[in-house]
C-alpha cells in the first residue's frame, strides 16, 4: 500500500512537470509576476523592519533626561532637595543614572566654631557620581590603584582633593587627611545663606582631580566625598539633610507615562510654573522628553501604517495569484475536461493542477528572494517573511481559481465540444 502511495505521488510529480514544460511560456509569465511581486514585498518587509528597528533604538539617539530645578525654574543648583525626593529618585526603578550633589565648605585640621575666618577657605562637594561637578571630565580624574567612580555611591570616609591643593599641602593619593566641613543653610525665600558647623573626620584620599573647564554656577569643588557618606553625617548631627543639585537619565523611553506618574504623583515633584516667586525649595522636574516625543510618535504612526497595510496587501497577492491561474486555466477547459473524462478524480485533477502552480510559484519565490539578497539585501527576516507571505497569498488565489474550474459541468463542457 505504502509503495503504492509513493509511486502515485512520483507520477503526480512528473505530470505537473511536464504540463509546466509544455506550458513553459505561461510558467514563465508566473514566475516573473512572482518574482516581482516577491521583490515588492521585499521593499515593505524591510521598510518595516527599518521602522521597528529606529523605533527600538530611538532610546540611544534621543536620551531622556530630567533636571530638578526650582518652582519657577530659576535655579538647577544651590536648592534645597527634600530627602525624601532624592531617595525617591534613586529608587525608581524607571531612572538611570541619578546624580545629586551637596554643596560644603572646609578646611584643613580640626578647628573651632570661632576660628573658621582663619580655617574655611576651601570649598567641596559631596556627589555620587563624577557628573555632579558640571564641566569635569571622568579622564581628569587619576584614582588610586583598585578604586575608580563607584567608591562616590559609598558612604566611606574618603576623598577627592584638587590636584594643585594637594601639591601645595604636599599630600599624594593614599594619605589621610583631617578635614572639617561645613554644610550651607539656604533661606526658604530670597538670597540668604548660612554656613554651620557639620563634622571634623579623617579621610583617605583615592585619587586627584584637575578641573579644566568648569561650567557650573559656584567655585570650582577642591573637594569631593561620598554624597551618602555626608548624608549620615547630617543625620548623626541631627541636622535636616536636603541636597543640593539633581538631575537623571530616563531608563526606559517608552514608560514615560509610568515615570511622570510616579515622578508628579508620589514623590510629589511639580512641574516648572515659571511666574511662581523666587525660593530655593527643588521642587519642580522638568523632563526633556520633546525630541524623543515627536520623534516617537513619527515613527510609531509610520509603523502602524506599515502593519495596516498587510491584509490589503495580502488580499491584492491572493487576487493577483487567483487572475493569473484563472487566465491560465481558461485556455486548459478542454484538458481538464478531457482528464476528467478519462476517470481522474475531483481530488487529484485539484491536486495536479494546484502543485503545478506551487512549484511554479515555488520558483518564483526563491528567484525572487535571490534577487532580493543580491539587490535590496534585506534582513534574513523580511526576507523569510516576504517570501512566507507571497507563497501562502499567491497559492490561496490559485487554488481558489482551480475549485472555480472544478464547479464546471463536465458533461456540459463535453457537449459545447460536439
Amino acid at each position: 500500500m505504502g509503495k503504492f502511495r509513493v509511486s502515485k505521488m512520483k507520477f503526480m510529480i512528473r505530470q505537473t512537470a511536464r504540463n509546466m514544460v509544455r506550458h513553459g511560456k505561461k510558467s514563465t509569465l508566473h514566475i516573473l509576476i512572482g518574482m516581482l511581486t516577491v521583490l515588492i514585498l521585499d521593499v515593505y518587509v524591510e521598510n518595516m523592519d527599518s521602522t521597528e528597528k529606529r523605533l527600538a533604538e530611538l532610546p540611544k539617539v534621543f536620551a531622556v533626561t530630567a533636571r530638578i530645578s526650582t518652582l519657577n525654574g530659576s535655579q538647577r543648583e544651590g536648592m534645597t532637595i527634600r530627602e525624601d525626593r532624592m531617595m525617591g529618585v534613586r529608587k525608581s526603578a524607571y531612572v538611570k543614572d541619578p546624580v545629586f550633589t551637596v554643596r560644603l565648605k572646609f578646611g584643613f585640621g580640626a578647628f573651632t566654631v570661632e576660628e573658621y575666618k582663619e580655617n574655611l577657605n576651601h570649598y567641596g562637594m559631596g556627589m555620587n557620581a563624577p557628573e555632579g561637578v558640571s564641566g569635569m571630565k571622568r579622564e581628569e580624574i587619576a584614582w588610586l590603584d583598585g578604586v575608580d567612580e563607584s567608591v562616590l555611591a559609598t558612604a566611606r570616609k574618603v576623598c577627592l582633593l584638587d590636584a594643585a591643593l594637594m601639591e601645595e599641602r604636599g599630600l599624594h593619593p593614599g594619605d589621610e587627611v583631617t578635614l572639617t566641613l561645613f554644610y550651607y543653610r539656604y533661606a526658604i525665600e530670597g538670597s540668604e545663606v548660612f554656613i554651620e558647623p557639620l563634622v571634623t573626620d579623617i579621610y583617605k584620599i583615592v585619587g586627584s582631580m584637575q578641573i579644566d573647564n568648569y561650567e557650573g554656577y559656584w567655585v570650582a569643588p577642591e573637594v569631593i566625598l561620598p554624597l551618602d557618606y555626608v548624608r549620615e553625617a547630617y543625620h548623626s548631627q541631627g541636622i535636616e539633610f536636603f541636597a543640593d543639585s539633581g538631575f537623571f537619565a530616563v531608563k526606559d523611553p517608552f514608560q514615560l507615562n509610568a515615570l511622570k506618574a510616579q515622578m508628579y504623583d508620589e514623590i510629589g515633584f511639580l512641574p516648572v510654573i515659571t511666574r511662581a516667586r523666587p525660593r530655593t525649595d527643588g521642587n519642580a522636574l522638568t523632563i526633556m522628553d520633546e525630541a524623543f516625543i515627536r520623534s516617537a510618535e513619527t515613527l510609531s504612526g509610520n509603523l502602524a501604517l506599515l502593519q495596516g497595510m498587510m491584509p490589503f496587501l495580502t488580499v491584492i497577492i491572493i487576487f493577483i495569484g487567483y487572475l493569473c491561474s484563472y487566465l491560465s486555466l481558461q485556455s486548459r477547459r478542454e484538458e481538464y475536461t478531457l482528464m476528467r473524462s478519462l476517470g481522474t478524480g475531483r481530488a487529484r485533477s485539484f491536486f495536479l493542477l494546484f502543485g503545478e502552480a506551487a512549484l511554479v510559484e515555488a520558483a518564483a519565490c526563491l528567484l525572487g528572494s535571490l534577487a532580493a539578497a543580491v539587490f535590496l539585501k534585506p534582513s534574513v527576516r523580511a526576507l523569510a517573511l516576504s517570501g512566507t507571505m507571497f507563497f501562502l497569498a499567491f497559492l490561496t488565489g490559485a487554488a481558489m481559481a482551480v475549485l472555480a474550474l472544478q464547479r464546471l459541468s463536465v458533461m456540459e463542457m463535453l457537449g459545447k465540444k460536439d
